[in-house]
């Protein structure tokens, strides 16, 4: 209760107000006069009828009694303001994830799935922190790590909704848009430089996206590429993973691929990723987003609490309604034990 001593105060003045009712009453009674007595009327208490209607009229006012008693109480305890209390401590997850794209050609029709994916499941984070990074040639972080999920919400669905409405393939031959070329243009390399798809650099990028290095947190990159490098970049995957668990980072990869039908460069990047403690997953597999959260979330989750506060939330609706509830039944008994 926020006025717990307004329920005495209630409670107090009905209880005066009740006796001053019927002390006024009974005055009134008396001045009155004396009863008349009507004659040869002795024999109406024995009929039945007289009896039932006594019995009704006793029952109502009995009832009556009841309900006023229900009312009195129910607003006196409105008039305390019911709270319910409760100590809310603010947690903040130790756990970082850095959603790690290629967006080379091969890989955007995934990237699209991927951020719509994403979308869904960022809906049921809470403290987690998430970033997101393009890469090809080079890299670009759409955002940084955070927990501002709506902005990431939207990031994520400007990421889809721009490839999948610029991106076209005909006869396995992919074109993009004027609007999706201007989108991807930071990520190609100059025109003179035959780099793209580098993915030792960017995967060591995304490990580069991670902050508070010298503090215990669980850090994961989800890492969508088909591991078909062009050109000659700074990392390969191998100094790139190496790097990725010097720091403590798990990687796990999303391939555009059936596991029945890998590559070379497929077989490379599933060892290399699970020597990190991550896995290997069909980016191609609706459930591969799902399955990667679950791993995810399989991992240490530690919970730093901070200093807990009290929180009051207003529940007077229990204590109204049966305030109504006496006052309406109170009114219905009265009317009763007059018909």
């Amino acid at each position: 209760m926020r006025f717990t001593w307004l329920i005495f105060v209630v409670l107090g003045v009905v209880l005066a107000a009740t006796c001053a009712g019927w002390f006024l009453a009974r005055r009134a009674g008396q001045r009155a006069g004396e009863k008349g007595w009507v004659a040869n009327t002795g024999y109406v208490r024995g009929l039945p009828k007289y009896q039932a209607l006594v019995r009704r009229t006793r029952s109502s006012l009995a009832m009556a009694i009841v309900c006023f008693l229900i009312a009195v109480i129910a607003a006196s305890v409105s008039a305390g303001a019911p709270v319910d209390r409760y100590v809310k401590h603010e947690k903040s997850s130790s756990r970082d994830i850095v959603i790690c794209l290629d967006a080379s050609g091969s890989m955007l029709p995934y990237d699209s799935k991927i951020g719509e994916s994403f979308k869904k499941i960022i809906s049921r984070f809470e403290g987690e922190r998430i970033s997101l990074q393009l890469w090809n040639a080079y890299s670009m972080t759409m955002f940084p790590l955070t927990d501002d999920y709506e902005m990431a919400d939207d990031v994520l669905t400007e990421m889809a909704d721009t490839i999948d409405g610029g991106l076209s393939i005909y006869g396995g031959r992919i074109s993009v848009t004027p609007s999706l070329e201007k989108y991807l243009r930071p990520l190609v390399a100059d025109d003179d430089e035959e780099k793209a798809s580098l993915v030792g650099d960017g995967l060591a990028s995304c490990v580069l996206g991670f902050d508070h290095t010298d503090k215990e947190r669980s850090r994961t990159i989800l890492l969508a590429t088909d591991n078909e490098v062009y050109g000659q970049g700074i990392y390969d995957l191998a100094e790139a993973i190496d790097f990725a668990k010097s720091q403590k980072v798990t990687v796990s990869a999303l391939y555009p691929g059936s596991e029945y039908a890998m590559t070379s460069e497929a077989y490379e990047l599933r060892d290399q990723v699970r020597s990190t403690g991550g896995d290997f997953y069909d980016a191609s597999s609706p459930s591969a987003v799902d399955e990667v959260v679950k791993q995810i979330e399989s991992e240490q989750k530690q919970d730093l609490e901070k200093a807990g506060k009290m929180v009051e939330t207003d529940r007077p609706g229990a204590a109204l309604g049966w305030t109504i509830v006496g006052v309406l039944s109170l009114f219905g008994m009265l009317a009763l034990g007059r018909l």
